[in-house]
């Protein structure tokens, strides 16, 4: 498959993921001569990002085709890997997954994986994906399905589950660089171990330049203790701000945990909503703001601008690899470029004292001979208890999203922390189901309760 790879990007068009995306594959020499289809519903989208692409691709000499296809099914013949990123319903959608919580008092810093706004996303985007999967099974029937899409964990549940299709979710939040920050240390000189499951993953064993992590890590709370830079909040949220990790969140949880969890700070909260209480000013006492879809529409205004500036500026455009892992899987399994990378995938007994089959994210090493997840053995009993309430949970919301079973839903919401009243789970359930509508078909004339 070497220097012939056709990868099919479902959500081509994405100004956020596409630019990276594009160029890390053409920048990886083992991918060289490769086949980029682009396909989005926004097809002008697309189009304007398979000119970017088509000018990267000129720029790196590494003979890869770009093209866009306004059919899914075409572009999905004969791929060796689809990439799943998609929004649907956009930024309109994901305000109600925002702002409907918000009325009942349930802040949300991102409102995309767990909490009120996590299950109304995967609501929506559980049935798209499989979609995409169940057509692979006919038309690339050996394809990787490789899930950006959040929530993560629940939608590449659903595609292993419920298709033939291989599936993996990849993601960025635990990286080396992440943890080299709380020591001020060169990303390089960090060794780890970690498991859980997306935006939850908990760093198990650390080492720095050979010296135990966690011991240094102790030594540096004890000099600045948790909140040190959550002290240095602006004093209005920007772009420029809601997206900075202060760390308090994660360094408490060591504290308290003795283990230490590997996301940032605006993920964590949403499993641990106490840290967004009423009296923590909703995270902000914590180094967390709320991002708002105000904010996410001046990003996506800057990201655009960026494109157009880059398609058509006439100097060369500064090329770099991000930190992203897309382009390091597929060259793994596609050329045998063997390395270590940290996936969703089933848990195989990698994760010894959670359920088999369950989405977990953990360490692997990918190759020409597929996936082989490293095992962690049994979880810390105070890690596992806060994992294994939701990895159950996530089964409810794949069920609801497969069955399209209201009921199932406000199972999953009463099993959610931040919903507080049963009183505030029905009514969230019913402002979902009518706000979403046309992108819920699978719930259309069920009745709950």
């Amino acid at each position: 498959m070497a220097g012939g790879v056709r990868i099919t990007f479902v959500g081509g068009g994405s100004v956020q993921w596409g630019p990276p995306l594009i160029a890390d594959l053409m920048l990886t020499q083992p991918l060289a001569g490769g086949r980029l289809v682009l396909y989005d519903i926004d097809y002008p989208a697309a189009e304007q990002m398979v000119r970017l692409g088509r000018r990267i691709a000129s720029q790196t000499r590494t003979g890869w085709e770009v093209e866009v296809q306004d059919d899914l099914d075409r572009a999905l013949k004969g791929a060796d890997f689809v990439l799943f990123c998609i929004a649907q319903g956009g930024l309109e959608a994901f305000r109600h997954d925002l702002e409907i919580p918000a009325r009942y008092g349930i802040a949300q810093p991102v409102g995309d994986t767990v909490g009120p706004g996590g299950i109304s996303r995967a609501l929506r985007h559980i049935p798209v994906a499989l979609d995409v999967a169940r057509r692979m099974e006919a038309l690339c029937p050996g394809a990787w399905f490789i899930n950006l899409t959040n929530p993560m964990t629940v939608i590449t549940r659903a595609v292993e589950r419920e298709t033939r299709i291989r599936a993996i979710g990849l993601c960025h939040e635990l990286s080396h660089k992440r943890l080299a920050n709380l020591l001020e240390v060169p990303p390089t000189a960090i060794r780890f171990q970690a498991a859980g499951v997306n935006h939850l993953p908990w760093v198990l064993r650390m080492q720095v330049n050979g010296q135990d992590g966690f011991a240094l890590l102790r030594n540096r709370l004890e000099a600045h203790g948790t909140h040190s830079a959550a002290r240095d909040m602006p004093d209005r949220s920007g772009v420029d701000t809601v997206f900075t990790d202060r760390a308090a969140v994660k360094l408490s949880l060591f504290q308290l945990y003795g283990y230490l969890p590997g996301a940032g700070d605006r993920h964590l909260v949403e499993f641990f909503p106490a840290f967004l209480s009423a009296q923590g000013d909703y995270g902000r006492a914590h180094g967390v703001e709320l991002t708002t879809i105000e904010h996410r529409y001046e990003l996506l205004a800057q990201r655009r601008q960026w494109v157009a500036r880059s398609i058509g500026q006439p100097e060369p455009l500064d090329l770099f690899l991000s930190a992203e892992q897309v382009a390091g899987v597929v060259s793994a399994l596609a050329a045998g470029q063997r390395g270590r990378f940290i996936v969703n995938i089933p848990n195989l007994g990698q994760v010894d004292n959670l359920p088999r089959q369950v989405v977990v994210e953990c360490q692997a090493d990918l190759g020409a001979g597929g996936v082989e997840p490293i095992s962690v053995g049994a979880l810390p009993s105070g890690v596992v208890q806060v994992l294994a309430g939701r990895v159950w949970q996530h089964e409810t919301i794949v069920d609801a999203a497969v069955q399209g079973d209201p009921n199932l839903v406000l199972q999953a919401l009463l099993a959610d922390p931040m919903v507080h009243s049963w009183e505030t789970a029905r009514a969230l359930l019913d402002a979902f189901l009518s706000a979403h509508a046309s992108h819920l078909p699978q719930f259309s004339g069920r009745d709950g309760l």
